[in-house]
């Protein structure tokens, strides 16, 4: 099997929330996402996307991801996608670093090796480890009233597990833990993720401040 066309869109992703904010003031109104097509000379085709979360989160971005592609596509066509190894050699020898932007291509080669030999790609990667997974929900940093409502929303939907984006005023952060923690139920999971935005001082002052909580610090 080998590759004869890889093709990319840009399709915008509207929030439900209208708004995602997290530590440093950052925030997204939309995911820019990036979504690839690999076509093979055998008729099989698959899709995958990327779409980082704007551009102050991790080192990537979203046209980066396409940028990127173009710098891989020339080197990948001919290549034979049910060849992982091969694929990410090639693409790190056309590209150093950028694996965001290499992603999706590695994602939708994996899922054509699937359809070629029939097996799930769970089965190739190793096989599952349980039946089911449970979803957690990240919290969009907001007032602490805000969030535990969110929390109160989301909980009635079936979730369990939670990530408050922190990472603001220390005091205020402070405020959102205890806010969100006194809703939920014992077995539910509170994750706290403040994404760089505390000095080690804020850090010790937060984790300090909510040694009585049973939540997890990030």
């Amino acid at each position: 099997m080998k590759i004869t066309q890889i093709s990319a869109w840009q399709v915008d992703l509207p929030l439900k929330e209208g708004r995602y904010n997290w530590s440093n003031g950052n925030s997204v109104s939309v995911f820019d996402s990036t979504v690839v097509e690999i076509k093979t000379d055998e008729g099989l085709y698959d899709y995958a996307e990327c779409y980082p979360l704007g551009s102050a989160y991790l080192p990537s971005f979203a046209r980066g991801v396409r940028v990127g592609l173009t710098e891989l596509a020339p080197h990948l066509i001919g290549c034979d996608p049910t060849n992982i190894q091969q694929i990410n050699q090639v693409m790190d020898g056309a590209l150093r670093g950028h694996p965001y932007a290499k992603a999706p291509i590695d994602i939708a080669c994996w899922d054509l090796l699937g359809k070629h030999s029939g097996l799930s790609v769970y089965t190739l990667l190793g096989g599952s480890a349980q039946d089911d997974i449970a979803l957690y929900r990240a919290i969009s940093q907001e007032s602490p009233a805000q969030m535990a409502e969110k929390i109160s929303g989301y909980s009635a939907e079936g979730y369990t597990k939670f990530q408050l984006k922190v990472g603001g005023d220390a005091t205020e952060d402070i405020e959102r833990i205890h806010a969100t923690r006194a809703i939920l139920k014992p077995s539910d999971i509170l994750v706290a993720d403040a994404n760089t935005g505390w000095s080690k001082h804020d850090a010790a002052r937060v984790v300090g401040a909510v040694a009585d909580l049973d939540v997890y610090i990030e």
